[in-house]
């Protein structure tokens, strides 16, 4: 009555068939709706659904692991540990070489574990370790003996062929992460075999890797030979005319450096004799100008007063004059010694005079000599700069033959280093080294037990939950009740559930759950008309099988119940199954009504048990839908509900048939029947359209045969305990 209500406002009555709009949500692609569950309530209903599929699949998946586990034979890994630089320890000057520290690491590491992998590599250790003929390896994996004389070599390339393939296939390059080592693991059935592998492996690779690094510099070592040849040539031939043009200008070069730019700077002999003379002639002047102030000075008297004879001859003579002078005060001039003191300073008198003029003649001559070297110093200089103008002149020429003499033997030098050091490269520590070398493993490696039960496990459950989400997508049956109203645009006016015994029998227990179910059906049924419940309704169905005898007759004995004169007609001509459920005879019926045989009373029995009347169907005619088709079916259905309240009528299946749209017609409404988890989406909605082409006026439908599959919409728990409440006796009461 709750769903009825829900649709109350949206269901259009009117005229002679039933325009109905309700809303509901677009059908998905496969013609079901959303169930209106939480997604993982849905899936632990799907779950529920096919748990003994669910079940079987993990459990057979399971078995296959762990009977591939037991059987797997044992195989044994060994890992050699390589250590990979993304440059040799080599020393060198040269900027290009120096830059190789900029090169994108990931790709190096990518290129080295490619080259790891490589088939190049596997070629090399199959002959390095001669495999072809070993037996150990051979008959791990189960190889012809390749050194069979009777075998061609075409045979014996085959073998080697295959044997590297084995090899790359058991091959296992794992880089540590956060550093320049790389594990290289084999796994053999041997142990003895996988560490031999692995460490030949490695020497194999670091040994591939040092014949590149020969390989690689072979061609640019004979390219640089030839270059350097040629250099050294011209290199020559430009010495020969910078030479060779010295010699004739008459330049000599006493000295020669090179700059910061490898510029040679040349010191010529005119240039550093200039320098000589100009230091000479600045001393020389020096020379002058002091003998000229010499003899300005001895001129002027300072130089006399300077001197160091005349200036003790003068300390002398005034240490006289002053004791004359003293010797006067008491002693007249005539005293013998004041006039040995005027005599004593008169000869010093004499002497100052001559040291005088011998010391300014001495200043002249030193001053005449300074002014000649200075003139001689002046003259050379002269002579010297005109010259050195005349070859700077002539330099022009030389400076040319100099920048090409520096040029040839700056790239002389510049590849003759680099010749050096690609022989040093060729020669110098790999890049390559053997960390950890390979061990004889002591256990296997695999089969692993717990991994290989885990992933079993896991694949099971993978491959059920595909298995469930497969078979759910494609199961578009009716399994939330409710989603008859969301799909079909039509009510839901009961849910009714699955029953062990014959629904004939059930009915009659009014404690039942089946009672209880049509009692709810019969109640929505009662909101439907003005005047209560329908007094003229067809019960049909998309296919046969799907309970809708059933409810005919549980819905007759419903209302019977309620004290209403109920008839059940049996309008399915062509497989009528209401005798065989009541365990009646099946002698007159419809199909002789409507052949024209007006005893209808004869037609009607009474069932006491189930308090209301029926009218089998009565034989199969040939032509059902003629007979279903003719006025003769409108006036039995007015002649029936002018004796009863209501009458119900049991139609054929819609699949396939006629019956139910003729008979739809003639009836106040259609109540559709819907079996629960089987009956698909698109059967229904077909069914669903073909009655409402023909007119007819859906009341609603019944989902019928719910069972525990539904129990997570609500309704396998909804019966198991809604319906069985308080039919036990209390204990304590």
């Amino acid at each position: 009555m709750n769903q009825l209500t829900n649709y109350a406002g949206d269901t259009n009555y009117s005229g002679d068939a039933a325009s109905t709009h309700f809303a509901g949500p677009p059908l998905t692609e496969n013609g079901s709706a959303d169930s209106g569950l939480p997604a993982l309530e849905y899936i632990w209903t799907a779950i529920l659904n096919h748990r003994n599929l669910a079940l079987g699949v993990v459990a057979g998946v399971f078995l296959l692991g762990l009977l591939a586990t037991f059987l797997a034979t044992p195989h044994y890994t060994s890992t050699t540990r390589l250590e990979i630089l993304p440059d040799a320890p080599v020393a060198t000057s040269v900027e290009g070489q120096r830059d190789k520290a900029l090169i994108n690491e990931l790709s190096f590491y990518n290129t080295q574990y490619s080259l790891l992998r490589s088939e190049a590599l596997a070629d090399r250790v199959v002959r390095a370790g001669n495999l072809t003929v070993d037996k150990d390896f051979l008959r791990a994996f189960e190889i012809d003996d390749g050194a069979n004389a009777s075998m061609t070599s075409a045979q014996r390339q085959g073998t080697s062929r295959k044997a590297s393939e084995i090899l790359l296939e058991q091959l296992s390059v794992s880089p540590v992460r956060n550093s320049s080592l790389v594990d290289v693991s084999f796994t053999t059935p041997s142990p003895a075999l996988s560490a031999k592998l692995a460490n030949l492996w490695a020497q194999q690779f670091l040994q591939a890797s040092i014949d590149r690094r020969f390989a690689a510099t072979t061609d640019a070592r004979q390219y640089l030979e030839g270059r350097l040849e040629t250099l050294r040539q011209n290199l020559e031939t430009s010495e020969r005319a910078l030479i060779s043009y010295a010699m004739n200008k008459g330049i000599v070069t006493i000295s020669s450096q090179r700059d910061a730019n490898g510029r040679t700077q040349s010191e010529t002999l005119v240039g550093a004799d200039i320098a000589e003379v100009a230091k000479a002639l600045a001393k020389a002047r020096e020379l002058r100008i002091s003998a000229e102030a010499e003899v300005a000075s001895t001129l002027s008297g300072s130089a006399a007063v300077l001197a160091p004879t005349i200036g003790r001859l003068r300390e002398r003579r005034a240490e006289m004059e002053a004791e004359l002078t003293k010797l006067r005060t008491t002693f007249a001039e005539d005293y013998p010694a004041v006039a040995s003191l005027r005599s004593q300073i008169q000869n010093l008198d004499r002497s100052i005079a001559s040291e005088v003029s011998r010391s300014t003649q001495g200043n002249r001559d030193a001053y005449n000599a300074a002014v000649k070297r200075e003139r001689d110093m002046q003259a050379e200089l002269d002579r010297l700069t005109a010259k050195y103008n005349v070859q700077q002149r002539e330099s022009i020429e030389m400076a040319i033959l100099q920048r090409e003499v520096d040029s040839n033997r700056q790239i002389y030098d510049g590849l003759l280093q680099r010749y050096k050091e690609i022989g040093v490269a060729g020669v110098g520590t790999n890049n390559i080294a053997v960390v950890d070398s390979a061990k004889a493993a002591e256990r296997p490696s695999s089969p692993r037990l717990l991994l290989n039960v885990a992933l079993s496990l896991i694949a099971g459950i993978g491959l059920a939950a595909g298995l469930i989400f497969l078979l759910e997508k494609m199961d578009s049956s009716v399994r939330d009740p409710q989603d008859v109203a969301k799909r079909f645009n039509l009510p839901l006016l009961g849910a009714i559930p699955e029953t062990d015994q014959a629904v004939s029998k059930d009915i009659l227990d009014k404690k039942s759950t089946i009672y209880e179910a049509y009692f709810s059906v019969m109640t929505n049924l009662s909101f439907l008309t003005e005047h209560g419940a329908p007094r003229s309704l067809m019960l049909t169905s998309s296919r046969p099988q799907e309970g809708k005898s059933s409810s005919s007759l549980s819905l007759a004995s419903v209302l019977a119940a309620t004290g209403k004169s109920v008839i059940l007609v049996d309008a399915d001509l062509r497989n009528p199954s209401l005798n065989r459920y009541l365990e009646m005879p099946n002698k007159s019926g419809l199909s002789h009504y409507l052949s024209g045989d007006d005893k209808l009373d004869d037609m009607i029995s009474t069932l006491p048990n189930f308090g209301f009347s029926l009218m089998t169907a009565g034989k199969t005619p040939p032509n059902a839908a003629e007979l279903l088709g003719s006025d003769r079916l409108s006036l039995l259905i007015e002649t029936l509900l002018r004796r009863y309240d209501h009458v119900l009528i049991d139609s054929a299946p819609l699949l396939g048939l006629a019956d139910a749209p003729l008979i739809a017609r003639r009836v106040e409404g259609v109540l559709f029947t819907i079996e629960a988890n089987s009956t698909k989406s698109r059967i229904i909605a077909n069914s669903l359209m073909r009655l409402r082409m023909a007119g007819a006026r859906l009341f609603g439908a019944i989902v019928t045969k719910v069972n525990t599959k539904n129990h997570g919409y609500g309704y396998g728990y909804g019966y198991g305990y809604g319906f069985s409440y308080g039919q036990g006796e209390p204990k304590n009461s």
